[in-house]
């Protein structure tokens, strides 16, 4: 975190609250992107990103600096989409629906933009977690630090799950959504 955002949060703490704007202003765009892949429709990620920010700004003096404040609101925006996720009982590719593989060739190659868009859409069906950990690893490159902490998963599992779910994609663009 940046010298000046903490003297900011500490302004914010003693009453100016006001200033909680330049955090919007710097972050908003990055944790709307960051909903939007969890969440697919526009409004309803607009509103949950709302929301995380609502509750950052209430739970601010949690803040411990222990990461940078774009990493704790995106934990934040994280926790908001998946709980309104689980409220609306979305349903989830499961591991346990494919055919069990003995020798999984993850290095296929995607050369044509059908296997990308395949892919893409495989990855819809990953439950919000697993999506969360594809888009931050793969898209927004995060290191594994930020997303254990934003996950609130130890390190070392994320390993783990990333093989799981890199599997699961493998086993649904192979077999398709119905095996």
């Amino acid at each position: 975190m940046q010298t000046d955002e903490s003297q900011l949060i500490a302004r914010i703490l003693d009453g100016h609250a006001e200033d909680f704007g330049y955090f919007l202003e710097r972050y908003g765009e990055e944790v709307f992107a960051f909903v939007g892949r969890l969440v697919p429709q526009q409004e309803d990620a607009e509103e949950l990103v709302q929301d995380a920010f609502v509750r950052a700004f209430n739970r601010l003096e949690t803040f411990e600096g222990r990461s940078s404040f774009s990493t704790w609101i995106c934990r934040i925006a994280y926790t908001t989409a998946v709980t309104w996720l689980r409220k609306r009982r979305m349903k989830y590719l499961s591991i346990d629906d494919q055919p069990e593989l003995t020798d999984i060739e993850v290095d296929e190659a995607f050369d044509d933009e059908s296997r990308v868009e395949e892919l893409r859409r495989a990855i819809t069906l990953l439950k919000p977690d697993e999506q969360t950990l594809i888009t931050l690893y793969y898209y927004d490159n995060r290191p594994l630090s930020d997303i254990a902490y934003i996950l609130d998963v130890e390190p070392n599992a994320l390993a783990t799950r990333l093989h799981r779910i890199r599997r699961k994609l493998y086993l649904f663009m192979k077999y398709g959504k119905n095996r």
